[in-house]
């Protein structure tokens, strides 16, 4: 994809080890201080990888649930579970999906520690279109921290709002990128994205 050999690429990681942007070399004709920024989304045994440049990106992929969803709602706020419970008993399952990716992509851009802070956060901002924000509390936005794409500082520059943006993952699964400014778009690559058109503005 860059044009070069992969021990031509340097990769920064996160705080778990995870490879959160890649720096091509200058002879790829990428300008200086470019980076290509990638999240890993696993769910049962299905790879894959969503792709911004020069933004931090983030990325959650999940099932859908079968089944009763009551004991599933613990982590979402008093808003959400309402929002859940109003849609039809077919339906409750895949919005609860829904919101679950938007608030965990939006919290992985804050790095180690933010995913405790679920349910303080609301992920119905836009949740009836396929893009829409996410504010971050203060308590996982503060300077200091660790964050995809190199800290705080980068992964929440905004205000502490994440971007974020559903993504077509197969039946039954739900996912979704979140980004740390606005962008004209994310490609995800897997399986079987690879073989379907590319979202709408990547």
């Amino acid at each position: 994809m860059l044009q070069c050999s992969a021990d031509d690429i340097s990769l920064t990681r996160d705080d778990f080890g995870r490879p959160v942007s890649a720096e091509p070399p200058g002879y790829t004709g990428w300008p200086p201080g470019a980076r290509l920024c990638l999240a890993l989304g696993d769910d049962a045994g299905r790879r894959l990888l969503a792709l911004a440049r020069d933004v931090p990106v983030a990325l959650s992929v999940h099932t859908v649930p079968r089944g009763p969803v009551s004991e599933l709602l613990l982590p979402f706020t008093a808003l959400e579970r309402e929002f859940v419970r109003r849609a039809p008993a077919e339906r409750r399952a895949r919005r609860l999906a829904r919101l679950w990716t938007r608030k965990e992509a939006a919290l992985r851009l804050t790095g180690r520690g933010g995913l405790a802070t679920a349910d303080e956060i609301d992920a119905l901002g836009g949740a009836r279109e396929a893009d829409g924000t996410v504010a971050l509390p203060v308590s996982v936005t503060r300077s200091g921290g660790s964050a995809y794409g190199g800290g705080a500082h980068g992964g929440t520059a905004h205000g502490g709002l994440a971007y974020v943006r559903e993504l077509p993952a197969g039946p039954g699964r739900v996912a979704c990128a979140a980004t740390a400014a606005p962008v004209p778009g994310v490609r995800l690559w897997g399986p079987s994205a690879l073989d379907s058109r590319p979202v709408p503005g990547s």
